[in-house]
C-alpha cells in the first residue's frame, strides 16, 4: 500500500531533478491535449460557473472569492487530468489545494481545509515527483479481497484518528468533518497507487463535501465556487465509471 511513498522518499534527489529537466514546462502543457470531449466540456462549463460565482461574491469577500476562483478552476483541471491519465494533475492539485485550504480556513470549513492540506502533502507532491505519475500512467485494480480489507482498515483507522483530533477542537461537525477527511485520505492513497477503486471513495466524498459547503453557505460563509467545483468532481466521477476509455474501461 505504501510502496510509492517509500520509493519517492528514498529516491528524492533523483526524482526531484525530473521537475526541472529541459522541456519540462512544455511537457506539462502537452499533458492538457488529447482529453475526452466530455472533459473539455466540464472544464469550460466549470470556468463559466466560477466566473458567475466570482462576480456575485467579490464585493462581499474579495480575497476569498479570488482564491476560490483560482482553486475551483485548478481543482477541476486536476481531477480531469487524473481521469485522462495526465501528469498535469500534480501541479494543478498542489496549487488548488493551497487556495482552497486558505478559503476553507477563512470560511470556518476546517474539514475541507485540512482535506486539501492532506492532498497537498500526501498526494500532490508525491504525484509531481513519482515517475509512475509522469510517464505512461497505468491503471491498476484490486486483485483480491485482502486489498479491500487493508484499504478498508486504513479508512477506519484514519477516521478514528481524525475524529479524535477534531474532537479536541471547536469544530461544530466533528462526525461529518472527520468522516469526510478520512474519505479524502483514503482516496489520496488509492490515487497515488493508481487504483481505479479510488472513484468509489471520491464519489462519496464529493457528495459529503457538497453538503458541507452548502451548510457553510447557509451559515453565511463561503461562496458557490467550491460547490460548483465539487459538483463537477461528481460528474467527473460518473465519467470515470461509465465513460468510454475511462478508468473502469481501461485495460489493467
Amino acid at each position: 500500500m505504501f510502496e510509492r511513498y517509500h520509493d519517492v522518499l528514498t529516491h528524492l534527489p533523483q526524482y526531484s531533478k525530473n521537475i526541472f529537466r529541459k522541456g519540462y514546462f512544455s511537457w506539462l502543457m502537452k499533458q492538457c491535449l488529447g482529453w475526452s470531449y466530455f472533459s473539455y466540456f466540464l472544464l469550460a462549463f466549470n470556468f463559466v460557473l466560477q466566473i458567475i460565482s466570482l462576480v456575485q461574491s467579490f464585493s462581499q469577500t474579495p480575497v476569498q472569492s479570488i482564491l476560490a476562483f483560482i482553486g475551483g478552476n485548478l481543482s477541476v483541471a486536476c481531477v480531469l487530468g487524473i481521469s485522462n491519465l495526465s501528469g498535469i494533475q500534480g501541479w494543478c492539485g498542489a496549487i488548488s489545494a493551497l487556495c482552497i485550504a486558505i478559503t476553507g480556513f477563512m470560511a470556518g470549513n476546517f474539514a475541507t481545509a485540512w482535506e486539501q492540506i492532506g492532498y497537498l502533502i500526501f498526494l500532490d507532491i508525491f504525484c509531481i515527483l513519482d515517475p509512475k505519475w509522469n510517464d505512461d500512467i497505468q491503471v491498476e485494480k484490486f486483485e483480491n479481497g485482502r486489498e479491500w480489507f487493508l484499504y478498508g482498515l486504513f479508512f477506519f483507522c484514519a477516521w478514528g484518528v481524525t475524529y479524535f483530533i477534531f474532537s479536541l477542537t471547536s469544530d461544530p461537525r466533528v462526525f461529518l468533518d472527520s468522516l469526510n477527511l478520512a474519505f479524502a485520505i483514503t482516496g489520496a492513497l488509492l490515487e497515488l497507487n493508481r487504483k481505479r477503486e479510488q472513484y468509489y471513495v471520491f464519489t462519496i466524498a464529493s457528495v459529503f463535501t457538497i453538503a458541507l459547503w452548502a451548510q457553510t453557505m447557509l451559515q453565511g460563509d463561503g461562496n458557490f465556487a467550491l460547490i460548483f467545483s465539487y459538483s463537477i468532481f461528481f460528474l467527473n466521477d460518473m465519467y470515470a465509471f461509465f465513460g468510454k476509455g475511462s478508468w473502469f474501461r481501461q485495460e489493467v
